[in-house]
């Protein structure tokens, strides 16, 4: 069951900050990718839109801005030109309603063990991909994330994100503990990864 009242208006495609975002994934890839799936710069915008709607049923920025982070695999590929607008920004209304559905919090598989193991490092699996990209560089752990390319227009974005965490060396070393994880975002991925890497090193990080 969608939210009720649910009106979130396809507004024009932004395509002044498109092209920032392509820009610097072309010119700064390693450094781009983390602010581009993160999706701030788009949120802000799209809030200045929808806001109004969203607070009266509930959500905040801040909760909008977790959404759309989780939603960044999605823009990337809007911003690479693998996803017409219309597309992207519908699939984020959608998931925004999904979020705003009463039994959303029910549905969340919120008791995974990977998931709980996240606050042991302070973060958690709703964290925006800067804030996981950040916290895994002060915990000198590495992390790859490899997104489907290539997926037709018209495909769905059901196609999972991987991604890996490990610690030590690269290439990474097979002796060495690592987490996988896959989701339909990287942030999402990411998470789980390193969750999944906590798992299997209870000792890390070392005190």
């Amino acid at each position: 069951m969608l939210a009720p009242n649910l009106n979130l208006p396809i507004p024009m495609e932004p395509r002044a900050l498109k092209q920032m975002a392509r820009t610097l994934l072309d010119q700064a890839p390693v450094a781009g990718l983390p602010i581009v799936v993160a999706g701030d710069w788009i949120a802000a915008p799209l809030w200045d839109g929808w806001g109004g709607t969203l607070a009266r049923q509930g959500m905040d920025r801040e909760a909008f801005g977790r959404v759309v982070a989780g939603y960044g695999n999605e823009v990337r590929l809007w911003v690479v030109g693998e996803r017409p607008w219309e597309q992207c920004v519908g699939g984020l209304a959608g998931r925004v309603a999904r979020r705003l559905a009463p039994d959303a919090e029910e549905a969340r598989p919120a008791h995974d063990p990977w998931r709980a193991v996240l606050s042991r490092v302070g973060v958690s699996a709703d964290d925006e991909m800067a804030t996981l990209v950040s916290r895994i560089g002060e915990l000198h752990l590495l992390y790859d994330i490899s997104a489907p390319e290539g997926r037709a227009a018209g495909a769905p974005a059901a196609d999972p994100v991987f991604a890996i965490v490990w610690a030590g060396g690269r290439p990474r070393d097979p002796e060495v503990p690592c987490g996988e994880g896959r989701a339909e975002s990287s942030a999402g991925a990411l998470a789980e990864a390193l969750g999944r890497f906590l798992l299997k090193d209870p000792a890390y990080p070392p005190r």
